[in-house]
């Protein structure tokens, strides 16, 4: 038997900030992004949280934007964007059961829908050798606007992480999984432990439904 670990989703459960909607803003603010890009990316949010939205289809259109940008560039920028944003809005108590898993014993891993160039830099600040991500198409040094399906979403989600956890000896049932999203609920069921941290309604209910914890953390910056 395997030991276990400790996933993380990203948004709205490591940090309180969307990722890709503070990443459009700052792209605004900078001139790299339309005002109509931003108002666009709020109303994806909501159609987002309210389940009414096709996350694969969005995503397809988002990175075909992105088509000819230089990896290396693309992830100085993103360090740079987490450095003044994202990197500000992490949980403290977020960090702190971090802390507490890893003294456990347990592998901790960022397990996130967003793709890797916006994960890497929180996991970098937090200590997180290990991130399970959606990731693009990249040749030659440039994103070709493609993505590697399936994405990290949903049952994807799940599919990833079985993967990740045959890689690397972790027997999902003695694993924890945090996260927001109702979306997540595959991963959710597999794992050992799961936990609903700062749950969306549906969630909520699931989690009520089948006993399982409700962490509700406090916007107090971590860093």
């Amino acid at each position: 038997m395997g030991t276990g670990a400790a996933f993380f989703d990203m948004d709205h459960t490591v940090t309180w900030k969307n990722s890709g909607l503070s990443f459009i803003r700052y792209a605004r603010r900078r001139g790299l992004a339309s005002r109509g890009h931003l108002a666009k990316s709020f109303f994806t949010i909501i159609l987002y949280r309210l389940s009414l939205l096709n996350i694969e289809r969005w995503y397809e259109k988002s990175v075909e934007t992105l088509a000819g940008a230089r990896a290396d560039e693309l992830e100085a920028f993103c360090r740079i964007w987490f450095r003044d944003t994202l990197g500000k809005a992490i949980y403290r108590e977020a960090l702190d059961l971090i802390g507490i898993r890893r003294r456990e014993g347990l592998t901790v891993a960022i397990i996130s829908n967003a793709p890797s160039f916006f994960v890497k830099p929180m996991a970098e600040a937090l200590e997180i050798a290990d991130v399970i991500s959606t990731n693009v198409e990249i040749r030659d040094g440039a994103l070709t606007g493609g993505l590697v399906k399936p994405l990290c979403y949903g049952e994807g989600k799940k599919l990833y992480a079985l993967r990740w956890a045959q890689e690397n000896g972790i027997d999902l049932k003695e694993s924890y999984f945090y996260t927001d999203s109702y979306f997540d609920l595959p991963l959710m069921e597999a794992v050992g432990h799961p936990c609903a941290t700062n749950p969306d309604l549906k969630l909520r209910k699931a989690a009520w439904e089948n006993g399982w914890p409700i962490l509700v953390f406090r916007r107090e910056s971590a860093f």
